[in-house]
């Protein structure tokens, strides 16, 4: 069995943990399948390409061109993604992408895949915002694509949009089988890891080396803000590079390296925090969203949101292995 495995782009670090994480957990429940990785940053690039040019003056006061928010806007229609030249059994989509923005850029890759009849299932699928207006924009989708098998990463995806597939599982986030896939040497000093991009970093009382990874390492096409210039729009103080100790790097091992070998990892970011805890590591989390409901699924010694808390690394190991379970079961019900 060949399976196509369809990464969304490293603007973001953490969603190369998740799709290290997806791929960790396909190669466990089929470990004799082909698996390849095919990346949507092509996808990502369109579609900044078509809201850029959305944004341009003269075609804001004229009203000309299109809804450059649609799906099936030309620019986004005529990128390639190279899975639409590799013939497959299935092509699993793993992560945060029930959500207007990722299926707007993936789209129409993911309707040439069904014309060819090739099944896509979602694995630690979750959403963004769990409003109305999502709601509706997946259900579309999953209609149109005939979405039959979702293993949902957090209980609001799963109650949310359940009724929507055949084969449903109450799952857990990708990014938790990282540890099967990388394990990061020791490092030769005690350090914190303090993550910060969406608001001030916390003074911390007796708090050790702290190492400062920023998560946006590469430039947005066409010029939309990251890094530095997104921290000035937010408005926070402290510019990226005049912290100590601050850390960017093109490779999501770098990363790893850091979050399996801090002491305490504390970051508004949820998956600075995730993979620390899949490391035995604590961690705290320091944002208000929805997506961190998904913390409700491993059990962990204290409330994330106000201490630094560990996994129970046993109890997490069985919710791997019944995940597991469920994409075996539910890939037989398309296949």
């Amino acid at each position: 069995m060949r399976i196509l495995l369809l990464r969304t782009w490293t603007t973001n670090i953490g969603n190369g943990f998740i799709d290290y994480g997806a791929r960790a957990m396909l190669e466990r429940a089929f470990p004799d399948a082909e698996i390849v990785e095919t990346g949507g940053y092509p996808n990502h690039a369109a579609d900044t390409a078509a809201l850029w040019r959305g944004t341009r003056k003269f075609e804001r006061m004229t009203g000309s061109g299109a809804d450059y928010e649609s799906p099936t806007h030309s620019i986004r229609r005529n990128v390639m993604n190279v899975s639409e030249l590799i013939d497959a059994d299935l092509a699993v989509f793993p992560g945060c992408v029930l959500s207007r923005p990722t299926f707007r850029k993936y789209f129409d890759t993911l309707t040439r895949l069904r014309e060819r009849d090739i099944p896509i299932v979602i694995i630690g699928g979750g959403g963004e915002e769990y409003d109305e207006a999502e709601r509706e924009d997946v259900e579309a989708v999953f209609d149109a694509l005939d979405i039959e098998v979702l293993l949902t990463r957090d209980r609001t995806a799963y109650e949310e949009y359940g009724d929507l597939v055949e084969y449903l599982y109450d799952g857990i986030d990708c990014s938790l089988f990282l540890g099967d896939r990388d394990r990061p040497p020791e490092a030769n000093r005690e350090f914190d890891v303090h993550t910060f991009d969406k608001q001030e970093e916390p003074d911390i009382d007796g708090a050790s080396t702290i190492i400062r990874p920023d998560h946006a390492p590469f430039d947005e096409p066409y010029h939309f803000p990251v890094g530095e210039r997104a921290r000035e729009l937010l408005g926070l103080e402290t510019p990226l590079f005049e912290a100590e100790n601050v850390f960017v790097s093109d490779q999501v091992a770098d990363y790893l390296f850091l979050y399996a070998n801090a002491d305490v990892v504390r970051s508004d970011r949820i998956h600075a925090c995730l993979p620390a805890l899949t490391y035995g590591n604590r961690a705290q989390f320091y944002f208000d969203t929805p997506r961190a409901n998904l913390f409700d699924r491993v059990p962990i010694d204290g409330d994330v949101t106000s201490e630094p808390v560990r996994f129970d690394m046993d109890e997490l190991e069985r919710e791997k292995d019944a995940q597991v379970e469920a994409l075996e079961e539910g890939v037989t019900t398309v296949l």
